[in-house]
């Protein structure tokens, strides 16, 4: 009896513990690689990984701007929303040495894409890549 007792208190302590991980979390979470995405004058770089995380997706990586060139580097990621509309974020990194480094929480998304520019420190003035896929839903 005593026995029975232990055992159905045990399987109540274990389904408790399961209840209270969130459904989808993994201790493998998804992870892709993107880039490199290069400026038109490759005077600049960017690339990264994108993270399936609860809730959402999170997008990070560096943008480097490259030393003994003028002006600064800048990254666009644009995406789409799951549940309709945009985003659009812009990363500017003028250090000529040091990649900037990013992490931006995009929630669910169906895709982002990116593109590197170059530029002022206060604008982008050209030289910019082609927009490039970073992450899609099925591939």
């Amino acid at each position: 009896m005593i026995a029975r007792a232990l055992a159905v208190g045990a399987a109540m302590l274990i389904a408790s513990a399961s209840i209270a991980v969130p459904a989808g979390a993994s201790a493998n979470p998804e992870i892709w690689s993107w880039g490199p995405i290069y400026s038109a004058d490759r005077a600049g770089k960017a690339k990264g990984k994108v993270l399936l995380d609860r809730p959402g997706f999170v997008v990070s990586g560096g943008l480097y701007d490259f030393p003994g060139r003028t002006g600064c580097s800048w990254l666009q990621l644009r995406w789409v929303k799951d549940g309709g509309g945009e985003g659009r974020k812009t990363y500017r990194n003028c250090s000529g040495a040091k990649p900037l480094e990013f992490s931006l929480k995009t929630g669910y998304m169906l895709s982002v894409e990116g593109r590197v520019c170059r530029g002022t420190a206060r604008k982008i003035t050209g030289n910019c890549s082609v927009w490039e896929g970073v992450w899609a839903q099925g591939g």
